[in-house]
């Protein structure tokens, strides 16, 4: 956590002080990418130790060997090794952690006679069809990168999958968070002023109780009484659109008929947040309350309306701004719920249906780049502190 000086008066940040904060950026990030080595070393250990075989999926109901004669039996188990084989499970746990993190980060291989006769075409038709993102060529070769593979489940690249998922699970994470801020901070402020009366008791009791609820069942009774004829039905169960939506309809009808699908998953994945935020904002502005300034801006006539804005919260804020860093992460974690009931085509979904059909490059590429956003967060967190409170110096860390 970055030192906090002594206050000082108002003034604008030096070239030091920008230098400090870019310095101290850049060590976060260079400490980022052996913490990101280690969550992926750590899943990718889970994984292949975990009980089962993905072997399985491409065997289908043979795949236990009942029912079958001797020879049948043989024929399996070569059969097995062969799929084995092809998708590199043969090989010892850490050359494959090896050849995974290699193309990962970079992967040099040669062009095709096909790609060399697209690219020595009058008007050239090549068009890269790798698992990766293709950076340059150089000469007959290919520089890549990001390349998690292809998929166990349906041999197509892991990258064109997350990339189609990935809209739907961003759209429901920022929505919900922007939404917990915006009701969570009002909501704390006011039961932070209205400490001990009616209100108070109230809303700390429906918080506690939307706080400990968790995000399936919730989501599961709000399917059964909002998207059930026989009570109310109110919205759709499922999906992101009408079935029969197209572009006919104008982008207005388009919109709201999006907009009344995404409802209540939105719902579901923000209550919690919201809930937890007004706690802590209340926690927060009760204890700036006690200090000293505040008392003084009262004696000096000063409203209490503005010693709430410009004194009280801003510096209740900073607690705030810190559990960014940790709702980032739920809210990934919580998508795979979300999304898994209501059936929407998102990463939570496929990171669901990828651990049951054991994926496992589907499986990886998922956690890394849930956890790099996770560290993206918490490092967005630390530099907003800045901007909530002067006070903190990063040029201590930047030395």
């Amino acid at each position: 956590m970055p030192r906090v000086q002594k206050p000082s008066p108002k003034r604008q940040p030096s070239a030091n002080e920008e230098t400090a904060v870019i310095q101290y950026v850049l060590q976060r990030v260079l400490l980022a990418i052996p913490t990101l080595l280690g969550i992926t070393l750590v899943s990718f250990l889970i994984m292949h130790l975990a009980p089962g075989d993905p072997v399985d999926l491409f065997l289908g109901g043979a795949a236990s060997g009942e029912g079958l004669s001797t020879d049948q039996r043989d024929q399996l188990e070569k059969t097995r090794q062969q799929l084995r084989h092809q998708l590199g499970l043969d090989r010892p746990l850490h050359e494959q952690y090896g050849r995974w993190l290699q193309r990962l980060v970079m992967s040099v291989e040669p062009l095709s006679d096909a790609d060399m006769e697209a690219l020595n075409q009058p008007e050239p038709t090549y068009r890269y069809r790798g698992s990766g993102l293709e950076v340059v060529q150089l000469g007959g070769w290919r520089i890549t990168t990001l390349d998690f593979g292809l998929s166990f489940k349906d041999q197509q690249p892991v990258v064109r999958r997350i990339v189609e998922r990935l809209p739907v699970t961003i759209e429901i994470g920022l929505i919900s968070l922007v939404a917990a801020y915006l009701i969570g901070v009002p909501l704390g402020m006011l039961l932070a002023i209205r400490q001990n009366t009616l209100v108070d008791r109230i809303g700390t009791a429906i918080s506690f109780m939307l706080w400990s609820m968790p995000s399936f069942w919730v989501g599961m009774l709000l399917i059964i009484f909002l998207c059930n004829r026989e009570f109310l039905h109110w919205f759709p169960a499922s999906g992101i659109a009408s079935i029969d939506a197209d572009e006919s309809w104008g982008w207005w009808r388009l919109f709201t008929d999006h907009l009344h699908h995404m409802a209540l998953p939105i719902v579901a994945s923000t209550y919690a947040s919201f809930a937890a935020i007004s706690r802590y904002m209340r926690t927060s502005m009760l204890e700036n309350y006690r200090l000293d300034y505040v008392r003084t801006a009262r004696a000096k006539g000063l409203a209490e309306r503005l010693v709430v804005i410009r004194h009280v919260l801003r510096n209740s804020l900073i607690p705030i701004i810190t559990l960014m860093a940790g709702l980032l992460p739920a809210l990934m974690a919580g998508s795979v719920f979300v999304e898994t009931i209501f059936t929407l085509p998102g990463l939570g979904l496929l990171s669901f249906q990828s651990v049951i059909s054991r994926d496992y490059p589907m499986v990886m590429a998922i956690l890394t780049i849930s956890s790099a956003l996770s560290l993206v967060g918490i490092l967005l967190a630390d530099i907003f502190l800045k901007f909530a409170d002067p006070r903190i110096d990063f040029s201590s860390l930047a030395k």
